[in-house]
């Protein structure tokens, strides 16, 4: 038996999952790691804000799981580099060629073939954050100026 998902259906499982990735969920799953965070940290963490000298579980409440994880290697040592990626659709006319078969009104099938145009949606990412981590504090933040 096929079960097809009402459209409400897809609309309602996408707004679920946005909502597990948001600060406020983050905190009510993790609210130890929250309560030991000072007052104004707590406040930047539930608007989803970071700043230098924020502890790693601080930026996590905020933004998440890092999208890409990196690890910088230097002479004064090892830093992570934790990765958040945005992204954009772009829209790209292409030139198709059909080849099909139709039934006309009285059921006879026909080939046709013909050349249309369609449009395709093309998803871009782009690194939109870099947060550079060492010994568990934020050192460093990087921002793509768009």
């Amino acid at each position: 038996m096929k079960t097809i998902l009402h459209p409400y259906g897809w609309a309602l499982a996408a707004l679920l999952l946005a909502g597990c990735a948001t600060p406020e969920s983050r905190i009510k799953k993790n609210p130890e790691m929250f309560d030991a965070l000072a007052p104004e940290v707590q406040e930047q963490v539930r608007k989803g804000q970071i700043a230098v000298g924020f502890a790693e579980d601080a930026v996590f409440l905020a933004l998440g799981k890092p999208d890409r994880m990196y690890t910088r290697q230097t002479e004064s040592g090892t830093t992570e580099i934790w990765s958040y990626v945005g992204y954009y659709s772009t829209r790209d006319r292409q030139q198709v060629e059909y080849r099909g078969r139709v039934r006309d009104a009285k059921g006879v099938s026909h080939s046709v073939s013909d050349t249309i145009w369609v449009d395709v949606d093309i998803r871009h990412d782009y690194e939109r954050l870099r947060v550079e981590i060492k010994d568990k504090k934020v050192r460093a933040i990087e921002r793509v100026q768009r």
